[in-house]
């Protein structure tokens, strides 16, 4: 039997609702999907340690029975054939979106040419949400309940 394992990938700083909806999707199709936590090799600057942010992602996903959560360093196209995945899924909210993620795809198969990447656009109600958006309504006293997971957002409060 083949099983069509997926990986999810990104800083997750924080993990959103939009990043829940892609998941829960991606879930529907492929018989795993693990949603690699990009570790302190990425060049973004996380606010939550990478723990902490897999901590949240694994509390936003406990009801997705079938997508396990993983930290990771290195190249994602080592890292999903390090994990037996041929997919990557990755999102996408708008137009400079989808031009960035274009981009990407190049770098994904020249890195690894038998790698496919499975885009999922955003749902039109959640395609506003992103991770910086949320510390920034957090940093402007905002409520971000409406944003994030209901079983993260005791950890998220704390952490942002």
């Amino acid at each position: 039997i083949l099983v069509k394992k997926a990986v999810f990938a990104g800083t997750f700083d924080p993990f959103t609702i939009g990043h829940y909806d892609l998941v829960k999707r991606a879930a529907e199709v492929f018989d795993e999907v693990i949603v690699g936590v990009a570790g302190n090799g990425s060049k973004k600057k996380c606010i939550a340690t990478t723990e902490q942010r897999a901590d949240i992602v694994r509390l936003s996903l406990s009801d997705v029975k079938n997508a396990t959560v993983k930290v990771f360093d290195g190249l994602l196209t080592d890292f999903a054939s390090e994990n037996g995945a041929k997919y990557l899924v990755r999102g996408i909210r708008n137009g400079v979106d989808f031009e960035y993620e274009k981009n990407l795809m190049a770098v994904y198969q020249a890195t690894n040419p038998e790698i496919e990447i499975f885009y999922l656009i955003s749902q039109p109600t959640l395609s506003f949400v992103s991770s910086s958006f949320i510390k920034d309504l957090k940093f402007l006293h905002g409520e971000i309940d409406k944003y994030v997971s209901p079983n993260a957002l005791e950890l998220i409060e704390k952490i942002y």
